[in-house]
């Protein structure tokens, strides 16, 4: 089911010449590290590293491999084309070949006349496949381009969904191939139109509206217990893709000037935890912007995002509401 392209990899890392090579996959991929490594030691001869630490997309790669091999080959992710990585440094899109034709058989009577095609890395392949099906049963279907930090046309990041401004005003939907909800919650959230899931892995075709108003309540809610704070840790990534050290200045420099506290804490992985020692009312992400909706209630206290937080400090409206986001 899964195209890790190890030929390819094989021959990068003979050409290369690298005799010792760390491989880094995400976490539903890491039960093939094994034999992804065995493979690719019989192939090349290069001693094979695997990294244990998580990793949450071509944004996590992790510099300090050159500690320990010539070259690492991340499995799973596109690569950034707008952030610059290092020539040693090999990106994999693993894709995943599942007929999906049942599925959008199922999907064609809930779909209107205009849709919007979008998807993670692992199905973009098939997404012109898609389209023409669409196409030949009455719909008209559209793939937009995002901004540098996308690589391919219709590809979503969790951090990214820039594919879906050129369609805003060209689809009645969305129309979302993959597994997860959350790529397809931002998109329902900042298009605000419907989003509808194709999900091969599951097998299933799913609505999302009720999960959009959930998880805006919850939102809200944060932003409600955040108001009388005082004090405010403001979170940095030292992760290469995440870090955003010149916003979390301009959020403090926000917050001391509405007469809050505001100090900024750097971690590499973060953690509820790691936290602890520090004094504060509330904590801002400025990292990936999954933390704050997908662990929000790993935290005691209220933890936001930075549009979040200028709610909080009265610079915007609940009106003026979008998912935080890092742009190419």
């Amino acid at each position: 089911m899964f195209d890790f392209r190890l030929n390819e990899v094989a021959e990068w890392i003979v050409n290369m010449d690298a005799s010792t090579v760390a491989v880094q996959l995400p976490e539903g991929l890491k039960v093939h590290a094994q034999s992804i490594a065995r493979e690719l030691r019989e192939r090349t001869g290069a001693d094979i590293l695997i990294l244990g630490d998580p990793c949450y997309g071509a944004c996590d790669y992790a510099p300090s491999f050159s500690r320990y091999a010539d070259a690492l080959v991340q499995f799973g992710h596109a690569e950034i084309p707008s952030m610059a990585s290092p020539s040693n440094v090999l990106f994999v899109e693993v894709f995943i070949d599942l007929d999906v034709t049942m599925l959008l058989e199922r999907v064609l009577p809930m779909l209107r006349d205009r849709v919007g095609l979008l998807t993670t890395v692992q199905h973009v392949h098939q997404l012109p496949k898609i389209k023409e099906w669409l196409t030949s049963h009455g719909k008209e279907a559209r793939i937009g381009r995002g901004d540098p930090r996308i690589k391919f046309e219709g590809q979503v990041l969790g951090c990214n969904i820039s594919s879906v401004d050129p369609l805003l005003e060209e689809v009645d939907q969305f129309l979302y191939i993959g597994s997860g909800d959350f790529h397809p919650l931002m998109v329902a959230i900042e298009s605000d139109k419907q989003v509808l899931v194709l999900d091969p892995l599951l097998n299933e075709v799913r609505e999302i509206d009720h999960l959009k108003e959930r998880i805006l309540r919850q939102r809200h809610a944060a932003i409600t217990r955040a108001e009388t704070a005082s004090r405010f840790l403001i979170l940095v990534s030292t992760k290469v893709g995440q870090e955003r050290m010149s916003l979390a200045m301009r959020l403090r420099r926000f917050a001391e000037e509405n007469g809050r506290s505001a100090d900024i804490v750097l971690l590499e992985e973060f953690h509820p935890d790691r936290l602890l020692p520090y004094q504060a009312d509330a904590y801002v992400s400025t990292a990936c912007p999954r933390i704050a909706i997908d662990d929000y209630l790993r935290y005691p206290k209220p933890i936001l995002t930075p549009v979040e937080l200028e709610i909080v400090l009265g610079r915007k409206k609940w009106t003026d509401y979008s998912l935080d986001s890092i742009q190419g």
